[in-house]
């Protein structure tokens, strides 16, 4: 069965036992500091396994597509992707953990086997066998023998997981093999861990699945490598077949910056925006060592259209312009390195120590951009000597402070406090009350960002606006602006905030106690500010770009001029 295939015949399994089927949500997770990417398909579903009457139905499904950068570094062989696929389907609010694995664990198998048409014969399965401090897992393992099917146990490592990030829903879960190959995780969401690390039994517990669709169609196909499977084995064909292995990560990561950049992730040292740049300097880097000269835009396209019908990517002529902005710029600084290198090589009297080279390249990489692998390379070929611990080290130190300068991206949405961040804030509150006036109160806001260079609003809407509608918005904002309206502050309960008519962002955690922002009588929201005093301090407001970023949610950019 093709991508296509398995992905149609899914969803109208799981929609037939009545599961909602839900749009995937963004790469760029709401509400979790925690990660840089969305790794898993529960991630947008995480609150309902302890608020299961705020989901949208007991029981939903996804195809979500995943980042893992920890994957990054194996891509290349036969099964690692960083960017892929995750079937999943979901349940909350079960008050019987037997019953749920029941029903859970059924219909995963006859998926499999009717569904798919795999014989018993091929499935195995692998169960949790217990620690000190979670039991073994024998529900599942009963339910999997009465189907006789082979069962085995193993430790936490390969059978507990969770929870995404530092705390969250948790517990054991069962893998389901097809001819020794991993193909689908079913976990039980059993257990709450908080930050200390304790584990919490739920009163009320929660069913998280995911099958990586790719690998899924590798077994089914009956190869042993993804890139056999179309259409990955088509885009290799644009690349270099000669040069597999590094035709296969120039796929990859081509296909992953096509993601990024249709969330909006630009190219820069931190965060989320390092890992595109790693990404596509990691592409410059590997043609240039291997002499390879194929043209990328045609694979760029070719991803674009067959992910189209899928998921809202961006055009791959803008997806182009950042990846061969990114490559020039990082030529430049290649050739700076290389010189400065060779000017180190040569004023260097006696052999230098290990740590005196890898203090150079850890400085050649965090100045310039020089890719790790091209370093040990060179280094090699010198015959230097390497300290690969004390250059993780260094590395650890250097994401540790990446970390700690996103961080405050996570606050509120906004990137810093600096006065152009702020005032685009409060346009931010201007535009959603705008677009609500225009569109119609069903409008809420799905997600935000917002820095000194523009403010970026996502919200419900299932259609593109019209250059009426963006107009009609764009004057109401600047009437407001014009009207130098009080930005005003109160404190009081998240009750009667939202029985005012106080707007909350969907998915937000608020606390019993809430601070309300109201602009005159247009704007009134639960925020944690800051905000300009008075709308006339903003100046004039633009909309730079409307699209979609994900399945029945719009994205609006805008600047402050």
């Amino acid at each position: 069965m093709e991508l296509d295939e398995i992905r149609t015949s899914f969803a109208e399994y799981f929609t037939d036992l009545g599961y909602l089927s839900v749009p995937p949500s963004s790469l760029i997770p709401k509400n979790d500091p925690s990660v840089l990417f969305t790794t898993a398909g529960m991630q947008q579903f995480k609150e309902f396994y302890q608020s299961p009457l705020d989901a949208p139905a007991k029981s939903v499904i996804t195809t979500q597509p995943v980042f893992r950068t920890s994957d990054i570094g194996e891509v290349g062989d036969a099964t690692h992707l960083t960017m892929f696929e995750m079937l999943g389907n979901f349940r909350f609010g079960e008050n019987n953990s037997m019953r749920m694995k029941e029903v859970a664990i059924k219909e995963a198998w006859t998926f499999i086997h009717k569904k798919l048409g795999v014989v018993k014969e091929r499935v195995s399965v692998t169960v949790f066998g217990g620690d000190r401090t979670i039991p073994a897992d024998t529900e599942s393992e009963g339910i999997w023998q009465s189907l006789g099917i082979e069962t085995k146990r193993l430790g936490r490592t390969d059978n507990f997981w969770g929870p995404t990030g530092d705390e969250g829903p948790c517990g054991p879960n069962t893998e389901i093999y097809i001819d020794g190959i991993e193909v689908w995780n079913l976990v039980f969401n059993q257990y709450y861990k908080n930050r200390a690390g304790n584990f919490t039994p739920q009163a009320e517990v929660g069913l998280d699945t995911g099958s990586g669709l790719e690998r899924l169609a590798t077994t089914l196909q009956g190869h042993r490598t993804i890139w056999a499977v179309k259409p990955y084995s088509d885009w290799l064909e644009l690349v270099d077949q000669a040069k597999g292995y590094e035709s296969k990560i120039i796929v990859d990561h081509i296909k992953a910056i096509c993601f990024l950049v249709s969330a909006g992730i630009t190219p820069a040292n931190k965060g989320r925006d390092y890992i595109l740049r790693r990404l596509i300097r990691k592409v410059v880097f590997l043609m240039r060592r291997s002499a390879l000269t194929a043209d990328l835009q045609p694979l760029i396209e070719a991803i674009q259209v067959y992910y189209l019908g899928h998921y809202p990517l961006t055009d791959s002529d803008q997806i182009f312009a950042v990846f061969e902005a990114e490559k020039i710029q990082f030529e430049k600084n290649l050739a700076r390195a290389i010189g400065h290198l060779d000017r180190w090589v040569t004023s260097q009297t006696a052999q230098p120590s290990s740590e005196e080279i890898t203090k150079l390249a850890f400085y050649l990489f965090e100045s310039f951009g020089f890719p790790k692998e091209l370093l040990l390379e060179h280094l090699r070929d010198l015959g230097w000597e390497f300290d690969s611990d004390l250059f993780a080290k260094l590395f650890a130190d250097h994401q540790d402070i990446s970390r700690q300068g996103s961080d405050n991206i996570f606050k509120g949405g906004l990137a810093d406090h600096e006065p152009q961040t702020i005032k685009h804030h409060t346009a931010h509150h201007l535009l959603l009350a705008a677009l609500r006036q225009v569109l119609g109160d069903s409008v809420v806001q799905k997600g935000s960002n917002v820095t000194s260079e523009r403010l970026r609003i996502d919200f419900n809407f299932d259609r593109k606006l019209t250059d009426e509608e963006l107009k009609k918005v764009t004057e109401i904002v600047n009437e407001k602006i014009a009207a130098n309206l009080a930005v005003t502050k109160e404190e009081m309960t998240k009750e009667d905030a939202l029985k005012s008519g106080a707007q909350a962002e969907f998915g937000q955690k608020y606390g019993d106690k809430v601070t309300v922002y109201s602009i005159g009588n247009f704007s009134k929201e639960l925020c944690g500010g800051p905000h300009v005093e008075k709308t006339g301090q903003l100046g004039r407001f633009e909309i730079i770009k409307e699209e979609a970023s994900s399945q029945g949610v719009r994205r609006i950019k805008a600047q402050l001029t």
